[in-house]
């Protein structure tokens, strides 16, 4: 009984999402495709808990969350993810840009941790060791990176 009711449902959705599929243009088709692709999955999870088979899934869930939790350790040493939590980096460097996108002497000299009037020879040196913690080939961010860059043109000039 249970099972021609699902296979009812089945053919049911399949002659409505065929019916849908024609009178959808073809540009419209793709975020379409997405939609049913997540109401397919949730209703095979939910054909599996109404039929009872769907304790494996809480068993790949429990696995995948121990490799997640594992992959997390690993995350700051993996340049893929270093976008990722790169994130709040870029919030803290773009507070020192004014809002049509320049860089007073002030805002340059905050930066890079020196005086105005400081010398080309001191506002280099700082610049490279700044530059040797925070470039994003060794865990800083492009943005900070970025700003420091920034800083130091327009302290030179």
């Amino acid at each position: 009984m249970l099972r021609s009711l699902f296979v009812i449902a089945l053919v049911a959705a399949l002659i409505y999402a065929y019916k849908r599929w024609q009178s959808v243009p073809e540009s419209a088709r793709r975020p379409l495709y997405k939609k049913w692709a997540i109401y397919g999955s949730l209703g095979v999870v939910l054909a599996l808990v109404m039929a009872g088979r769907a304790h494996w899934i809480l068993g790949v869930m429990a696995g995948l969350l121990a490799i997640a939790a594992r992959a997390m350790q690993f995350a700051p040493y993996v340049p893929i993810f270093k976008r990722f939590m790169a994130g709040s980096d870029e919030a803290d460097a773009t507070e020192h840009v004014t809002v049509n996108g320049t860089m007073t002497r002030a805002q340059a000299a905050e930066i890079l941790g020196v005086d105005e009037t400081a010398s080309a020879a001191e506002i280099k040196a700082v610049h490279k060791s700044l530059m040797q913690k925070m470039h994003p080939d060794r865990g800083g961010s492009p943005a900070l990176a970025k700003q420091i860059n920034r800083a130091k043109d327009v302290l030179l000039g």
